[in-house]
């Protein structure tokens, strides 16, 4: 079962919700949940003409160089605004060379609140059925221009289970949704709270995320060590 969900951003954080439950083939049942959010801010303002920045007697100017000189000349001009606007293009520019990827992946108590606002997790030991819950930042993805001035984002999330010998648990990774966000802003990076349900596995494991950007095709992953233990609080090895 797949729940595709579209939202608009109106505001500058927001979270929707996406469940979906699926059949883990050595593991019995995992019922999966995700949600994601991104955050964005300021008002939009038009883009200053640029300002002419030299570059150093027989060096070219570097892309990067000169935006962050144009930067310095806004604020010594004291146009704040303008150089609020160019150093988030400023960023635009450093997650489009870096590409797609994960970051600050946490197991978490309870879900996130926003970004960066979530309280970990003191350990990573769990009553073998009970919901492991996870954060994890993204940037570098795709901004795809739709009608009505909107970006659209787009990711497909999947995950597995591996054991400490680096074993996996299931053929394939097990689809867990797709996130379709549409924003009338250009955001920089947003984070994902993604919640795990695995029935049937006791011991030691690792859960194994993939994030894919669907409009580049780039993919991103992550790793989480966590304990099942069975109801008398004895881990047995993953099998």
């Amino acid at each position: 079962m797949r729940r595709v969900s579209k939202m608009t951003f109106r505001s500058r954080l927001w979270l929707v919700t996406l469940l979906a439950a699926m059949p883990l083939p050595v593991t019995a049942q995992t019922a999966t949940g995700l949600s994601a959010g991104l955050i964005y801010g300021g008002t939009a303002h038009q883009a200053p003409a640029p300002l002419a920045v030299q570059a150093a007697p027989g060096e070219g100017a570097h892309p990067l160089q000169a935006a962050a000189a144009r930067i310095e000349s806004l604020l010594a001009a004291g146009q704040r605004a303008e150089a609020y606007a160019a150093g988030r293009a400023f960023l635009r520019q450093v997650t489009q060379a870096t590409g797609f990827g994960v970051t600050n992946a946490h197991l978490t108590q309870g879900q996130a609140d926003g970004f960066g606002m979530f309280m970990p997790r003191p350990d990573n030991v769990y009553l073998a059925g009970e919901p492991v819950e996870a954060y994890v930042e993204v940037y570098g993805f795709s901004l795809t221009p739709r009608p009505g001035n909107v970006n659209q984002l787009l990711f497909d999330v999947s995950f597995t289970l591996i054991t400490p010998d680096g074993r996996q648990m299931t053929d394939a990774m097990i689809p867990m949704g797709e996130i379709q966000l549409d924003s009338r802003s250009a955001p920089l990076d947003g984070f994902f709270h993604l919640t795990y349900r695995v029935t049937g596995a006791v011991g030691a494991y690792a859960l194994r995320t993939e994030v894919v950007d669907r409009a580049s095709g780039e993919r991103a992953e992550f790793t989480l060590p966590v304990v099942f233990v069975d109801p008398a609080g004895q881990p047995q090895a993953g099998k």
